[in-house]
């Protein structure tokens, strides 16, 4: 394990520990038994250090929408994860059967494959999403099975979640994004801060992104906070720089003159007329 970096200690012992549960389940081994108990590959710890995948700025998303016009798939690809938040491995097998009407309303309905099919997404198809869905359909770039996959003939057959990732990343690069840490969970993460700076609750963003721990929408729903309160505070100091100080009130005049002059003279109030008298 330590003679791997973090991501691959950490994808070897998720295998390990899946086998092992096969053999639990089966009688092979006693689950006090397991040998992977106690284990930490430091996955997650290297990725806090790290910060992960980056999140695709506002430029990024500007600069690959400038490359790849309506009826591309490349901009289809690029909207499926940007508008229903999916994980790659959900977003490499998305397709027409997995477009529900609920409540009068066309929504995204998957269950995910990282919950092994226990957690279903939700999410509304946003009208930018269905417009691109529709020229998409008109340029006949839409599969029966999935939106996207390989081109065999004439048919759109899908593919497996790594070839997806890298043909998403071909045209990342030909915009240019080609940084390392952009790929397709950085759409992701960036649509989840999104969420968070719209005030979205963290039960909300649990059933738009999959999420069965509070701890991920807490975690934007915090970073979100802290900035807006920042930039709530500044506005709250521009406004008291800018409002007047007692120098507007107590200006000397510029230069003395003999006599009093107008502007300094004593005013009575008409109040105290009668206690002058």
């Amino acid at each position: 394990m330590k003679a791997r970096t973090p991501s691959q200690a950490g994808n070897l012992l998720s295998a390990l520990r899946g086998m092992i549960r096969w053999m639990t389940d089966e009688g092979h081994l006693h689950e006090d038994d397991d040998p992977t108990i106690g284990i930490r590959s430091g996955k997650a710890k290297a990725s806090r250090e790290s910060g992960g995948f980056l999140p695709w700025t506002e430029e990024d998303m500007a600069r690959y929408r400038a490359k790849w016009p309506l009826g591309t798939e490349a901009l289809l690809m690029f909207d499926i994860l940007h508008y229903t938040f999916l994980r790659l491995g959900d977003a490499h097998r998305f397709g027409p059967q997995h477009l529900r009407q609920i409540v009068r309303k066309m929504a995204v309905q998957i269950a995910t494959e990282k919950s092994r099919g226990n957690t279903m997404v939700t999410v509304p198809v946003h009208p930018d999403f269905a417009e691109n869905l529709r020229a998409a359909r008109a340029h006949r770039i839409i599969g029966a099975e999935v939106f996207t996959g390989k081109t065999v003939g004439s048919r759109i057959l899908p593919m497996n979640k790594k070839a997806w990732a890298m043909k998403f990343k071909k045209f990342a690069v030909l915009a240019g994004v080609n940084e390392p840490k952009k790929s397709c969970h950085g759409v992701r993460k960036a649509r989840a801060e999104v969420a968070a700076y719209a005030d979205c609750t963290e039960s909300q963003m649990m059933a738009m992104c999959g999420w069965t721990d509070p701890k991920m929408p807490a975690h934007y729903i915090a970073q979100a906070n802290r900035e807006k309160l920042g930039i709530s505070g500044m506005d709250k100091v521009v406004a008291f720089d800018q409002s007047q100080s007692l120098d507007d009130f107590l200006a000397m005049p510029h230069e003395n003159k003999p006599g009093t002059s107008r502007q300094n003279r004593v005013v009575t109030f008409r109040s105290n007329f009668r206690k002058k008298l």
